[in-house]
């Protein structure tokens, strides 16, 4: 009975030490820090503690505006609020895409220019989209502004510390 007590002990070790959990492989990725998404007048980045996304990062990228036209795109894995809206977007993968031109009123991808309201197909403008990271559906888009091109998300890590991600900004 002591053996077998005993035993019993050692496998429960030896399971728990070979068979913990694996790191997320997007922990680099998490948002660090609660962070103004700037000129979105309240829109904030919020950090998902220790939520662990299965839809991989490129994979939810690849059908988005931007994606495959050499963009600098950044990402970062964060819940999107704007209070004054009643804005909570749970886990999310948040892209941010600088010099790439916004939607018109139709929800057609083109340049304002072409509408006669200007170019919004500036450096300084950044287009944000944001897809649920636990089905992949698209949630929302909506226009920022980086005034000295300095801005990134306040991440965990670097994004080429995600092992076979694509290599976002």
């Amino acid at each position: 009975m002591r053996h077998a007590a005993l035993l019993i002990t050692l496998l429960t070790i030896v399971t728990v030490a070979c068979g913990g959990d694996e790191p997320n492989p997007y922990g680099p990725l998490h948002q660090s820090e609660r962070q103004e998404i700037p000129g979105t007048f309240g829109y904030d980045l919020v950090p998902v503690g220790g939520f662990a996304s299965e839809i991989d990062p490129a994979t939810a990228w690849r059908d988005l505006p931007g994606a495959g036209r050499g963009a600098e795109v950044s990402v970062t894995l964060a819940e999107v609020e704007n209070a004054a809206e009643g804005v909570d977007w749970g886990p999310s993968w948040v892209y941010f895409t600088n010099d790439l031109c916004y939607f018109t009123a139709k929800g057609d991808f083109v340049s304002p220019a072409r509408t006669g309201e200007g170019d919004g197909c500036t450096p300084e403008n950044v287009l944000v989209q944001v897809v649920d990271a636990t089905s992949g559906e698209f949630r929302a888009v909506f226009e920022a502004y980086d005034a000295d091109l300095t801005w990134l998300p306040t991440r965990a890590g670097s994004p080429d510390q995600v092992p076979g991600a694509t290599r976002f900004q």
